[in-house]
């Protein structure tokens, strides 16, 4: 693939073997170094068997530990800001949502465990995305009122203004380029989708009549699941035709999308305790059972 999702912990992510945000399942934990009544949070393990798990300093500053599998070796750095992880095949990224409406960028190699980057991103932290070297991510610059786009690579770093009076929310990449959820700050505006050339330059957008969470790609089309702008509930599920724009919408119990794969969406309302299976080709819910929310797999 020439492009590189990245999996992602502690947040929701559109990618099919990413995590989302519950409460992370820690069956066969070695014996780390650390005490259960000392405030340590999210335990998740990467591709080399090294586990990382954080502990709150204070509300902006979080003390990250990684404990080297391959030495036995317990390592701590601090960053700024609520931390998201993701994972790439070399490396572990951990963005951060700092004070001031500043966001922080800090990559770790993950063969030993190291801080190798760390990045400023002007703006509230919104997602992350790698394509090749670059590393892509989505922010909402409060003061200018704008979505901005900051790569990070080899040329060093460039910010790019995509829309005024937006907020990206989540990002997915694809070969056509890639796709940006906006939500409109102001009323005035339609949420959309944006889908940006390989300069990210908008070459496209979809128009939405509710804001968009999440995006997520099936046989060749655009699945957005989001919020009723009107009801405040997340029924709102549209299959988008990039090529000719066309939107199927369909109605569904409001629920979080947990994940998508080539044949099902998984639904789930905590209210409830419903679960439910959305299939792709008959375009309806073929099961819903009671259940406890689902476990993710302390795996990236």
């Amino acid at each position: 693939m020439p492009l590189e999702q990245g999996n992602k912990a502690l947040k929701s992510d559109e990618h099919d073997s990413s995590i989302t945000a519950y409460t992370t399942k820690q069956d066969n934990v070695p014996k780390l170094p650390i005490a259960s009544d000392e405030g340590f949070s999210n335990v998740i393990r990467d591709s080399n068997q090294n586990y990382w798990f954080t502990k709150q300093l204070s509300s902006n500053h979080v003390e990250v530990y990684v404990f080297v599998h391959s030495l036995a070796q317990l390592r701590t750095f601090q960053v700024n800001g609520k931390p998201s992880f993701y994972e790439f095949p070399n490396s572990v990224c951990i963005a951060c949502e700092g004070e001031e409406w500043n966001g922080w960028i800090y990559e770790f190699a993950k063969d030993d465990p190291r801080m190798i980057h760390q990045w400023h991103v002007k703006g509230i932290f919104c997602d992350l995305k790698r394509k090749g070297n670059q590393l892509i991510v989505s922010s909402y610059h409060v003061e200018g009122d704008e979505a901005l786009l900051t790569t990070f690579g080899d040329t060093g770093k460039k910010v790019t203004p995509l829309e005024e009076g937006y907020s990206p929310v989540n990002m997915m990449i694809a070969d056509e380029g890639l796709y940006v959820a906006a939500l409109s700050i102001s009323s005035a505006r339609q949420d959309q989708i944006l889908l940006l050339d390989e300069h990210f330059q908008v070459k496209n957008s979809f128009k939405l009549d509710f804001s968009p969470r999440t995006i997520y790609s099936w046989s060749g089309l655009l699945i957005v699941h989001g919020i009723n702008g009107r009801t405040g509930k997340s029924d709102q599920l549209v299959y988008i035709c990039p090529k000719s724009g066309q939107q199927e919408k369909f109605p569904i119990p409001s629920s979080e999308l947990l994940t998508c794969t080539d044949q099902h969406l998984t639904f789930y309302n905590a209210e409830s305790k419903i679960l439910a299976i959305w299939d792709h080709e008959e375009k309806e819910i073929i099961s819903m059972r009671e259940a406890e929310r689902p476990y993710a797999s302390n795996h990236f």
